[in-house]
């Protein structure tokens, strides 16, 4: 089964429409139910569960992993998706949206590892899949921060 984290838009909307198509088991997380609803209504015969969760905590990520494991019984692939990218020029200095960013796009990824991978340790098997970002390799004017998130 395959958690996504940010499912509810961008690449991640696309990853699990994808899959759906592919009948896989799915758990599709993201703070947006209503995305998730509206995802899981377009694929009524797949094998999808929704839960409303903010990567930026933690108890929220567990349950996610929680009901995974309870419905499934394992967790083949936890992807790691959700992320997001305001840019402003650093000299704005806008430390609320930069707090933003490193929340979601690290401690986000680092939640969701610290909630599965006990669980694949168990299982001996598993894997970790981050989004990465050409931003994470290119900075270009205007997204210093997100750049390094």
């Amino acid at each position: 089964m395959i958690i996504i984290m940010g499912a509810s838009s961008g690449i991640g909307e696309a990853t699990a429409k994808v899959l759906a198509k592919s009948d896989a088991k799915l758990l599709l997380a993201a703070r947006r139910l209503d995305r998730l609803e509206a995802i899981k209504e377009e694929f009524p015969k797949s094998n999808i569960l929704i839960q409303q969760a903010d990567v930026t905590n933690y108890d929220d990520v567990n349950k996610v992993a929680r009901l995974a494991l309870d419905t499934y019984g394992s967790i083949d692939v936890l992807y790691n998706n959700a992320g997001i990218m305001p840019t402003a020029p650093i000299v704005e200095g806008r430390r609320e949206e930069w707090k933003q960013m490193i929340d979601i796009n690290i401690m986000g990824v680092l939640n969701g590892i610290a909630a599965v991978l006990p669980i694949m340790e168990k299982q001996k098997s598993g894997h970790i899949i981050a989004t990465d970002s050409v931003a994470g390799h290119v900075v270009y004017p205007n997204s210093a921060v997100n750049c390094g998130t």
